[in-house]
């Protein structure tokens, strides 16, 4: 009895002596290439309406370093109704356009940053965007004002005009929590985007993301003599 009472206590020793350097093991992810999927919400307005929150879906994919990773990530909104927006336009009556369109897709490059690697750790990140408004549609209706089309040439100038205004480039940042359980993260976050002149989306957009991010094995190859 007392030859055990004495080897609990060292066992337990050897194992909190051991311990953090199995948990920085296990929690490792520097090095990894990981793919991701994510859900979420955008929160937009337009120069005539808004703001509206409508569903987003997405992929990314994260190269990790140590404390900082690269971000690459597409996403798509799909709005409940058409939003409308107004966009200049000579040829209308009133100087100009309504504007529809229903379906926002982002392109996303930047870095991430881990200031605290652990099981459950923050992140911020930032970087620039392209954003692409999907099939923008004017209209030459002719019900109001500033929907009159008299000739083709009018209708092709006023569409011209939409899709100078559907795509532009703007800054992004985020932050959020990750939760780490082998290759597999958890996360949740919140992004902002920079606002653009003379776009069909007004001032600055906001997302809130969540998904899962997995490891599909490492980043680099080693050195080794091997080799």
């Amino acid at each position: 009895m007392k030859a055990y009472t004495r080897l609990v206590p060292s066992a337990l020793l050897l194992v909190l002596a051991a311990s953090p350097a199995l948990a920085q093991e296990k929690f490792d992810r520097s090095f990894q290439w990981y793919w991701g999927a994510q859900a979420g919400a955008l929160a937009y307005k337009t120069n005539v309406e808004g703001p509206f929150y409508d569903p987003t879906i997405g992929a990314h994919w994260v190269i990790t370093h140590r404390r900082t990773a690269l971000f690459v990530g597409a996403e798509q909104a799909f709005f409940a109704t058409d939003a409308i927006a107004e966009v200049a336009d000579p040829g209308s009556t009133t100087g100009v356009r309504d504007v529809t369109f229903n379906q926002v897709r982002r392109l996303t490059f930047g870095v991430l940053v881990y200031p605290l690697p652990a099981h459950i750790e923050p992140y911020f990140g930032g970087g620039f965007a392209l954003m692409n408004v999907l099939n923008p549609t004017v209209d030459c209706s002719g019900t109001t004002p500033n929907s009159s089309c008299p000739t083709l040439n009018d209708q092709l100038q006023a569409q011209d005009a939409a899709s100078n205004a559907a795509s532009w480039a703007s800054g992004w940042i985020t932050a959020g929590i990750q939760i780490n359980i082998g290759k597999l993260s958890l996360f949740g976050d919140y992004a902002l985007n920079s606002a653009a002149k003379n776009v069909l989306l007004d001032g600055i957009t906001h997302t809130i993301h969540g998904g899962v991010r997995y490891s599909f094995g490492n980043a680099r190859e080693d050195i080794t003599e091997k080799h």
